[in-house]
This record gives C-alpha cells, sequence and structure tokens, in this order.
C-alpha cells in the first residue's frame, strides 16, 4: 500500500469476539498517540441500514445478489471513509473484510473466483487476524449471553439443510465456516488466533501479531 496508515482486519465467525477485540485493539493503539477508525461489513451509508434491517430477506437472496449487495456496502465505505483516512495516516480496523462474504457464499456454492473479482480493486490489509473458536464454545457463550434466542436462520446455516434443529444445524455450520476460516488463513499466511483463553490472553496474541505493521507509528505511554 502507498497511504501512510495501516489496514488491519479482524476476521472470523459470528459470536467469536471480533467486534470486542477490534474495540480492545483500537484502544491500545489510541493510548499510542495513533488516530484509528473501526469499520465493518454493513456499515456504509449506502446500504449499511438497509442490510441490518432487511436481513431475513436478503439472506432469501440467491448468493450472487447476496455478494453484489455486500461487496457495494464494503466499496462504499472504501471511497467515503477507508480511503480517505488511510491517506491520512490513520489505522483503520476492518471488523471482517472481504474474507468472510466470500466464505459465506462459497460454501453455499458460489464462485469463488467471481467473488472475489468483486473486491480486485479494494486495498489490500497490512494485517489480517483470523480468530477462531469451535460451534459448540460458540454456542455456549450464545446462551450466556442470553444471545441465542436471536439466532437467525442465515447464521444457523438452515438454509443450507444441514438439519431441522437450528442448533445442530448451528454446529453443523460452524463446521463449514472454522475449516473455510482456516484454510483461508493458511493459503494467505494470516496468523490464527484461537479464542478459548481468557480475553487478556486473546488480546495479547492479537496485539503481538499487529504490533510489528505499526510499530512505527506507535508513541510512547506517558506515565501520570
Amino acid at each position: 500500500m502507498t497511504s501512510e496508515g495501516r489496514l488491519i482486519v479482524i476476521e472470523g465467525p459470528d459470536h467469536v469476539g471480533r467486534s470486542l477485540h477490534a474495540r480492545l485493539l483500537s484502544e491500545r493503539l489510541k493510548a499510542h498517540g495513533v488516530a484509528v477508525t473501526i469499520v465493518g461489513l454493513a456499515r456504509s451509508e449506502l446500504l449499511g441500514e438497509l442490510i441490518k434491517t432487511a436481513t431475513s430477506e436478503l439472506h432469501q437472496l440467491n448468493w450472487r445478489t447476496r455478494a453484489l449487495l455486500y461487496a457495494t456496502d464494503l466499496h462504499d465505505q472504501y471511497i467515503h471513509d477507508i480511503h480517505p483516512l488511510l491517506a491520512a495516516g490513520f489505522v483503520v480496523i476492518a471488523d471482517r473484510y472481504t474474507m468472510t462474504p466470500l466464505i459465506r457464499e462459497v460454501i453455499r456454492g458460489g464462485n469463488a473466483e467471481w467473488i472475489q473479482g468483486l473486491y480486485n480493486s479494494m486495498p489490500k490489509p497490512d494485517m489480517t487476524v483470523v480468530l477462531q473458536a469451535g460451534g459448540r464454545r460458540l454456542l455456549n457463550r450464545m446462551m450466556h449471553n442470553n444471545s441465542l434466542t436471536r439466532l437467525n436462520h442465515y447464521e444457523a446455516g438452515t438454509d443450507m439443510a444441514l438439519s431441522p434443529s437450528i442448533t445442530r444445524s448451528f454446529l453443523e455450520y460452524q463446521k463449514l465456516l472454522k475449516k473455510a476460516f482456516i484454510q483461508h488463513a493458511e493459503n494467505e499466511g494470516h496468523p490464527i488466533v484461537h479464542t478459548r483463553e481468557a480475553v487478556p490472553e486473546v488480546h495479547k496474541a492479537v496485539w503481538n501479531h499487529v504490533k510489528p505493521c505499526v510499530a512505527d507509528l506507535l508513541q510512547g505511554i506517558k506515565k501520570p
């Protein structure tokens, strides 16, 4: 990349802790005097609210239409947010980027090359960290924070006819996602951080991967 900023991506399945660790990373960078912003899927001015409010209808569309909508959302953010901020020297943290929409549709029969082509003009991240957890661990987290009742059919993979039980379908779907994320990470040389440890330990692992690519931007933290 030719810009002065950095693009850091946190990838992984739903409920793995991407948003939490994007926020913790942002707070740590800010403490070092670094200008930071967070972007992510379905956050554009153009399509963000539509995607969020019409989730059930959106996920009934075919894979090609969904891929186009998510790509449009991300391109809009690139034009209005990501590109200008990178040029201004910001660290842009993406809570999911191109890997998630690609994987979601490919495991549903989408054409990987065609979908990847939608993002060819997007900048390559300076660092991508893939967070990982097993399906049962994710399900337990959802039960713990009372979000299991909000599990939607697309997130559970019920559109793929994996099981008549939504929880069993979720577990089977997570197996497919886990395999795909690991394969993509290994193919591209991205570090994989398992989230089985406590939050501070996971954050430490994420920071250890990110720090080398932002080291020249960090300022010392003044003690009170």
